[in-house]
């Protein structure tokens, strides 16, 4: 892991090295899953899906391509997160905590109060779309 060294000025952040195994690229501010299939190390990531909910590995800080190795945040304020937004994951005040979803690369922000899936927390408004979309917003990730 690599931690950032401290300063008063800029917030705290923390990222994890990985290899991204999923057939494409995992594009920059992208939510990631650790691997859970037969050839899984705690290295390898890909994108979620209802099995793997819960594996959150962290958010891409740069372009990922397939079988190559990259940083991700796993800790941290981040100015710019994949948010999932549809008439499913309805709109969601700063603060609502985050969530993956599956067959998506981005967190999607609970529709309640409470979630199993609290990896963080949105600090800005997401509004809702008719249609299943992503937008990129400020967030707060605690994947460790």
């Amino acid at each position: 892991m690599l931690f950032k060294k401290i300063s008063r000025t800029t917030a705290e952040t923390v990222f994890s090295v990985v290899q991204n195994v999923s057939g494409s690229t995992v594009a920059a501010h992208d939510a990631v899953v650790y691997d859970i299939g037969a050839s899984v190390d705690g290295v390898r990531v890909t994108q979620a899906s209802a099995g793997d909910l819960s594996a959150f590995a962290g958010v891409a800080d740069a372009a990922l391509s397939n079988n190559s190795y990259g940083l991700v945040q796993v800790y941290g304020y981040r100015a710019s997160v994949n948010i999932v937004n549809s008439s499913t994951a309805s709109f969601a005040a700063a603060g609502a905590t985050i969530g993956t979803f599956a067959g998506s690369w981005g967190l999607q922000p609970a529709t309640t109060g409470t979630t199993t899936q609290g990896f963080g927390f949105t600090c800005e408004a997401v509004a809702s779309a008719a249609t299943l979309s992503t937008v990129f917003a400020k967030a707060f990730i605690r994947a460790l």
